[in-house]
């Protein structure tokens, strides 16, 4: 009876040690045929980690753009090519959201989900990172470090902003954008005028535009920015060329955004 006991353990223990043999052999080949890439990157940007490497930065680095006195205006210049345009970021309101939508850059184009930017509440702002996550427009410059930002706002909401409204929010975007990537050249983007046709019942005008625009390059003039009067290129007769209008009258059409594109590549920021 002892011997049968003592017996059908060693069969017990040899099943064991066969089924823990078969286990680590699987292991092995599947650890074996299987890549390693290593630790997944986060779908949202850690800004917590970014912010901790900018506060470590010498702060005497991290300063505004010196305004000097004058408006820099972008004038004409040489094609600077497709190149400059895809390795820029563009900021836009619904003006120029196809620039996203039919992705005509080549490069990043930033709004917010719905296109929306109204110039009334700058400071709550979120746009569409690359990643899918909604951040602010001076956290997206934070981690992406743009070495040139166009910035084509201030339609959106504009009939009901005042003058000092508008001046205070434009400039602490700029402000915001400057002060965790002081690197990056800002271009501010003249504000194109209303097709003929406009009958959205709002106080828009392209009068309360033509002041608008004089504001902006007040802001150009008072943070040291580029001012780029792209809406030269879509006026004919005071008003945004039919050709280059959206249905509405007031967004710009493909034909209209590669207009801009095309000023924004013959009047490029000057190289030192």
């Amino acid at each position: 009876m002892f011997d049968k006991v003592t017996g059908l353990k060693n069969i017990l223990w040899a099943i064991g040690i066969v089924v823990c043999l078969l286990a680590l052999l699987v292991g092995f080949l599947v650890s074996a045929v299987t890549p390693y890439h290593g630790e997944a990157d986060p779908r949202t940007p850690d800004l917590n980690a970014v912010r901790e490497k900018n506060s470590s930065a010498d702060v005497s680095a991290m300063t505004f753009v010196e305004p000097d006195g004058q408006l820099h205006l972008l004038r004409d210049s040489k094609d600077a090519g497709e190149e400059y345009i895809r390795s820029s970021v563009f900021l836009t309101d619904s003006v120029l959201l196809i620039l996203r939508e039919q992705s005509l850059t080549g490069g990043d184009v930033w709004s917010s989900d719905s296109g929306d930017l109204p110039m009334g509440s700058v400071a709550a702002w979120n746009i569409l990172y690359s990643d899918g996550s909604k951040i602010s427009p001076a956290d997206a410059c934070m981690v992406t470090k743009p070495a040139r930002l166009f910035i084509a706002v201030g339609s959106d909401g504009l009939d009901k902003l005042s003058r000092d409204d508008f001046i205070n929010g434009y400039t602490g975007l700029i402000r915001s954008i400057q002060r965790v990537s002081p690197e990056t050249q800002i271009v501010c983007c003249s504000i194109s005028p209303l097709a003929e046709g406009y009958d959205v019942p709002d106080d828009l005008d392209n009068g309360v535009i033509a002041n608008a625009n004089d504001w902006l390059r007040e802001v150009c003039l008072n943070t040291g920015v580029y001012f780029a009067d792209t809406a030269s290129a879509l006026t004919s007769g005071g008003v945004l060329d039919p050709q280059y209008a959206a249905a509405n009258n007031r967004s710009l059409n493909t034909a209209g955004a590669q207009a801009v594109l095309g000023y924004l590549r013959t009047h490029a920021i000057p190289t030192v």
